[in-house]
């Protein structure tokens, strides 16, 4: 433990902002790396870490492109090493799943070892947060809608009972008016072939594929907008629609930056 005479120690902040992590360092240069940058404004006074929940993605990052990234355990680790005692984390998960509930673990084991250990929730949490969200996509995406034309948004989809948030997400699309937006998942429901007989239904001319993903990474890339023959995009060109993919993150929306960082501010009043 810090003791009283060491001063200013006692009061050292930190900041850990934690992800999933990417390997294409283009997408993360536009969505993590920015995400990053716009909480360490709104955080001056707090020193910054990052921390990846995917092991592999750290290793691939390792030994690929000579880039350390900790694990939330080894930045907690780190932090405790430095002498920091308050610190605030912020997730950039989009749902609370299974690697969010990992990551709480974590932070749930060492939270007696720092005078304070805070963290903000993840995109979609509250009522609040939905309603946010369908206003930013709206907004953001406003110049691909028209006549003819369906967005089709691709989650990750999970196992876990949090994948329920992606049903929410179109109850809250359709209550606001926006029965043009549909959203799926790549591997749970709502499934493809949802997306596909939805479309039908509606029977466009024209198909927009728009990841609903922090990161327009192997998801977006290869199971959206790929060209292989099980991808969205060419299940759509076959059954005769005209298909437009839009590669941006979640995190390259201002509007969604703004929500991670009002959960991190709505974290901070514990700190």
């Amino acid at each position: 433990m810090v003791r009283e005479e060491d001063g200013g120690c006692r009061d050292k902040r930190a900041l850990l902002v934690i992800s999933f992590g990417t390997s294409h360092r283009g997408t993360r240069e536009k969505t993590l790396d920015v995400m990053e940058r716009s909480l360490q404004k709104k955080f001056a006074g707090y020193e910054f870490c990052r921390a990846y929940t995917s092991p592999t993605i750290v290793r691939i990052l390792k030994e690929r492109d000579g880039i350390a990234v900790d694990s939330v355990k080894e930045a907690l680790e780190r932090l405790l090493g430095d002498g920091y005692r308050r610190v605030l984390a912020q997730t950039t998960h989009v749902i609370p799943g299974f690697e969010y509930d990992r990551m709480k673990g974590v932070l749930e084991s060492y939270r007696r070892d720092f005078d304070s250990l805070v963290w903000g929730e993840p995109l979609l949490s509250g009522d609040r947060d939905y309603r946010e969200v369908v206003q930013v996509l709206g907004r953001e995406l406003e110049g691909y809608r028209g006549p003819g034309t369906v967005l089709v948004l691709m989650g990750h989809g999970t196992e876990h009972a949090a994948n329920l948030s992606y049903g929410r997400l179109q109850e809250e699309f359709l209550r606001q008016g926006f029965e043009d937006y549909l959203v799926g998942t790549a591997e749970a429901s709502p499934t493809l072939e949802a997306m596909e007989g939805l479309v039908r239904q509606r029977k466009p001319g024209r198909v927009v594929l728009a990841p609903f993903l922090m990161v327009a990474g192997e998801h977006a890339c290869r199971d959206m907008a790929g060209d292989g023959e099980d991808s969205w995009k060419s299940r759509f060109l076959r059954r005769g629609c005209q298909v437009e993919c839009v590669m941006k993150g979640l995190g390259e929306y201002d509007g969604i930056r703004q929500i991670y960082i009002r959960h991190a501010k709505e974290a901070e009043v514990g700190i």
